[in-house]
């Protein structure tokens, strides 16, 4: 199914995780390899393409993820002032909302700021391996252009994680985004899902550096 009819059945943060598992010590995959070693207590910090680090995120509005909020879920994130947040629901005329073996629980919508955009949140259920092989799978369900994406681990808030980074188009400069962080229940993916990735990629680095398991 092509990316805009995702987009259409519900009007992607991207983020497959380890199920149950919190210890990010999963191998690389063979669609790409880590810019950096894992370290328990550092991320790799890599300014410009493809991973603009540099990109200071944007100032904190409402969490997400605990009991009472729109979407309750393993993990909780900050969002930026005035984002739409919304559980996502089985729709009777378009059934789940899925890619590949990843169902959406969580939309959230940049629109109410302005700006176009979504950051999606998926649960990856029923694939093999650990957080990079949940990310590789929902990107290659999620777009053709992910095949040549570039992997590396890192610290997602507290939590580890997997991130990619793939072009948004062949030939082009700008890299779309996807994160799989590790959860004590269950994988979780986060998508960014814009025309524009650079208008809101500091809500995606927010979203990135507020990540925690939600102890609820």
């Amino acid at each position: 199914m092509k990316r805009r009819t995702h987009v259409a059945l519900l009007a992607a943060l991207v983020v497959g995780l380890t199920g149950g598992c919190a210890d990010g010590k999963e191998a690389p995959s063979a669609g790409g390899s880590p810019s950096a070693p894992p370290s328990p207590t550092a991320s790799p910090v890599t300014p410009g393409p493809p991973w603009h680090d540099e990109v200071p995120p944007a100032p904190a509005g409402t969490t997400v993820g605990k009991k009472g909020t729109p979407c309750e879920l393993p993990v909780t994130f900050s969002v930026p002032p005035d984002w739409k947040v919304k559980a996502v629901k089985t729709s009777a005329k378009f059934g789940e909302p899925r890619v590949g073996k990843a169902l959406m629980v969580c939309e959230l919508d940049a629109r109410p700021t302005g700006a176009i955009g979504f950051l999606r949140v998926w649960r990856v259920d029923g694939v093999a391996g650990g957080a990079e092989a949940h990310l590789k799978h929902f990107l290659d369900a999620y777009s053709p252009k992910a095949a040549d994406a570039e992997y590396r681990r890192l610290k997602a808030g507290t939590l580890d994680a997997v991130e990619a980074s793939y072009l948004k188009e062949a030939g082009g400069t700008v890299h779309d985004r996807a994160i799989a962080v590790s959860s004590l229940y269950g994988p979780i993916v986060l998508s960014l899902d814009t025309p524009d990735t650079e208008e809101l990629l500091p809500a995606y680095q927010l979203v990135k550096q507020s990540a925690r398991i939600n102890r609820d």
